[in-house]
């Protein structure tokens, strides 16, 4: 736990507090959202207090009592690592995927080192299929647990989720660099070179909870149109897939990414709205309302939106960018101009926006 955020304690307190929490623990969570024991408990009574009874509460599935508990300790603490988890796992179990990413999102951010932190992270980013947050995460969990095979298997998986085959055939090389050949890899490597399109197989170590459908070749068709200019033809074969399926995310999002290109701006609006009630928690989604509901004249509403994109997908220059838009459509052209430079610090060189700062207005 962080310095200053906790006492120590003797070694047969320890071994005492290691077995009660994870009695609670186990109780209350599926295995693989275990909080790992804690060496150490916050260091004000309050905080305590309101730490075990959270914990209490949770075991009794009372959800609302423990969320208060938990909330009350971030207030004390911001940087209360443990707590920002707690707050997850109870957002989590109650079916808010939104809140919870937010929630485990700072954790990580207060302690990058906590491997139980990224495995519910990686958990929310399967169900929402954000594949390439998901490398990421497997990244991480590579660093902290580099002798678990099975990270390195769903991070090939993730590639290949993401259409990425040779990210994936790169990630088997180093798994069988490090831990040598296996059944499960060699047919793993094959299906992975046969087509770039092909989905993983479960290998019986905890790999993705997903599968790719055939819809993705309509996919690849439409982004190949879209490329070409093609907007009328791409946004067909996006429209096709939502049809057959509306599990294939990048279909969604596709498609608002065409009506919004053709200038179908309400049409964009009711298919985020669909999309949105599948993956509430896709910054994607949210940035392309933002701009869709903008360029409709719905700036409030906007504004709602691109927030929330900027909680899912802190730094990102396309939302900052989009941000400034908003606030200059809104009035506040100062406020506007920031959040165009910070677009520009975060790596977005566009032409556009750089005339839209020398020129200190909104381009469209």
């Amino acid at each position: 736990m962080r310095a200053g955020t906790g006492i120590r304690v003797n070694k047969k307190q320890k071994m005492k507090g290691k077995w009660f929490l994870t009695v609670l623990f186990l109780a209350a969570l599926p295995a693989v959202f275990a909080q790992e024991p804690a060496v150490s408990v916050p260091d004000t009574n309050a905080i305590k207090i309101l730490f075990f009874a959270g914990l209490r509460d949770k075991l009794k599935e009372d959800y609302a009592r423990a969320g208060e508990s938990f909330s009350k300790i971030i207030a004390l603490d911001p940087e209360n690592a443990p707590a920002n988890y707690e707050l997850a796992v109870i957002n989590f179990r109650q079916n808010k995927p939104l809140e919870a990413e937010i929630a485990i999102r700072k954790a990580v951010a207060i302690d990058a080192n906590n491997l139980w932190y990224w495995r519910l992270l990686s958990e929310l980013y399967k169900r929402k299929g954000d594949m390439d947050a998901l490398v990421k995460v497997f990244n991480q969990m590579i660093r902290l647990s580099p002798d678990d095979d099975s990270f390195y298997f769903d991070r090939a998986n993730a590639y290949l989720l993401a259409g990425k085959t040779e990210e994936a055939l790169k990630s088997y090389d180093e798994l069988e660099k490090k831990f040598g050949s296996s059944e499960a890899l060699i047919r793993a490597r094959t299906r992975a070179g046969k087509e770039k399109t092909a989905g993983p197989e479960l290998m019986g170590t905890g790999a993705l909870e997903a599968a790719v459908t055939s819809e993705q070749a309509m996919l690849i068709e439409g982004e190949k149109l879209f490329k070409q200019g093609d907007l009328n033809g791409a946004l067909i074969q996006f429209k096709a897939i939502l049809k057959i399926t509306d599990q294939l995310y990048a279909a969604w999002e596709h498609t608002m990414a065409a009506e919004i290109a053709l200038a179908a701006y309400k049409d964009a609006i009711k298919t985020g709205e669909e999309a949105l009630s599948l993956y509430p928690s896709q910054a994607g989604l949210y940035y392309q309302m933002a701009v869709a509901l903008m360029n409709d004249g719905q700036h409030d509403q906007a504004l709602s939106n691109i927030k929330t994109a900027m909680q899912l997908d802190e730094g990102n220059a396309l939302v900052l960018e989009c941000y400034g838009d908003v606030l200059f459509l809104k009035g506040d052209k100062e406020a506007a101009l920031l959040q165009w430079k910070k677009a520009q610090a975060g790596g977005n060189n566009s032409g556009r926006l750089k005339k839209k700062i020398n020129e200190k207005k909104y381009i469209k």
